[in-house]
C-alpha cells in the first residue's frame, strides 16, 4: 500500500515538473547563442525573480527576460523561428514578445543593441523603446544606441520611429496615437532642414541607407549613413561579420 502511494505521490509529481516545463517552453522567444566576456560578464532576470544570475550559453530566454552586460562583454540571442539580436557592453535589455499579444515593447534602457529579423514578424511589429523613442519593424536589419539620444542605423529594409509616448501610454498625448494609423511615408532620401530642429510627434520611417536621432526634448535629425565612420565602427564591424557566418 506504502508502495502504492509512493507510486502515485511521484507520478503526480512528475506531472506538475513535466507541465511546468511546458508553461516555461510555451514562452520561450529564443535562446543564448553566444557570450563575449568573462563569467558574470552577462547577466539575466527572469520576469518575477528578485535575483540575477549569471547568463548561460544555451540556455532559453523567456519573455520578459532582461539582461544586463558589463564593459567589453556582448551577447546574442537566436529568436525560435529566424533571426537574432545582439546586446553590446554596459547595455540594459529587457525582451518582451508574446505571439498572442498584439503589442508589447522591448525595453533598451541603454547600450547597443543590433538585430538581424528579416521576415520573422510579417504580420506584427516589434517594438523597442527607448528612454526618448520607440521603434517599430516587421524584418529587418538594424541598430540602436540608447544613452542621453536615440540613434537608429537601417541597413535592409525600414523602422518605423515614433516618440517615446507612443509607447509608454502615460501621457495625455497617447490618444492621439490612436489616431496615427500608419508611420508617414517618407517619398524620397531627404533630410530635414538641420540638426534637431524638428519635433518628432508621429511615426515616420527610416529606410536603408538612412538613420535618426531623437533627443530627450523629442527633437530629431535624419540623415544618411556615414559609410567611413560606419564601416571603421568595431560593433557595426563585428555585427556583419557575424551576420555573414565569418565570425
Amino acid at each position: 500500500m506504502k508502495a502504492t502511494r509512493m507510486c502515485i505521490v511521484l507520478l503526480l509529481f512528475s506531472l506538475l515538473v513535466t507541465m511546468g516545463f511546458m508553461v516555461n517552453d510555451s514562452q520561450q522567444i529564443g535562446r543564448i547563442n553566444f557570450i563575449l566576456g568573462t563569467r558574470g560578464d552577462v547577466k539575466i532576470n527572469r520576469a518575477g525573480d528578485s535575483q540575477w544570475k549569471y547568463a548561460r550559453l544555451f540556455s532559453p530566454v523567456y519573455d520578459g527576460d532582461r539582461l544586463k552586460t558589463m564593459r567589453e562583454s556582448r551577447c546574442e540571442i537566436k529568436l525560435q523561428k529566424k533571426g537574432v539580436i545582439r546586446v553590446g557592453e554596459n547595455a540594459d535589455f529587457t525582451l518582451c514578445y508574446h505571439p498572442t499579444q498584439k503589442k508589447s515593447s522591448s525595453i533598451l534602457r541603454k547600450g547597443r543593441f543590433w538585430a538581424s529579423i528579416k521576415g520573422l514578424f510579417s504580420k506584427r511589429r516589434f517594438f523597442i523603446r527607448t528612454p526618448t523613442a520607440v521603434c517599430a519593424v516587421r524584418g529587418t536589419v538594424y541598430r540602436i544606441d540608447a544613452d542621453s539620444t536615440t540613434k537608429v542605423c537601417v541597413y535592409d529594409g525600414a523602422v518605423d520611429v515614433g516618440p517615446v509616448w507612443l509607447a509608454t501610454g502615460d501621457s495625455t498625448r497617447a490618444k492621439q496615437a490612436v489616431e496615427v494609423q500608419k508611420p508617414m511615408e517618407v517619398p524620397g532620401p531627404t533630410e530635414v532642414p538641420g540638426p534637431f530642429e524638428v519635433s518628432l510627434d508621429q511615426w515616420i520611417q527610416i529606410v536603408a541607407g538612412y538613420q535618426i536621432e531623437v533627443r530627450a526634448d523629442g527633437k530629431y535629425y535624419k540623415s544618411k549613413i556615414d559609410k567611413k565612420r560606419d564601416e571603421d565602427d568595431d560593433w557595426v564591424k563585428w555585427n556583419k561579420m557575424r551576420d555573414e557566418g565569418k565570425y
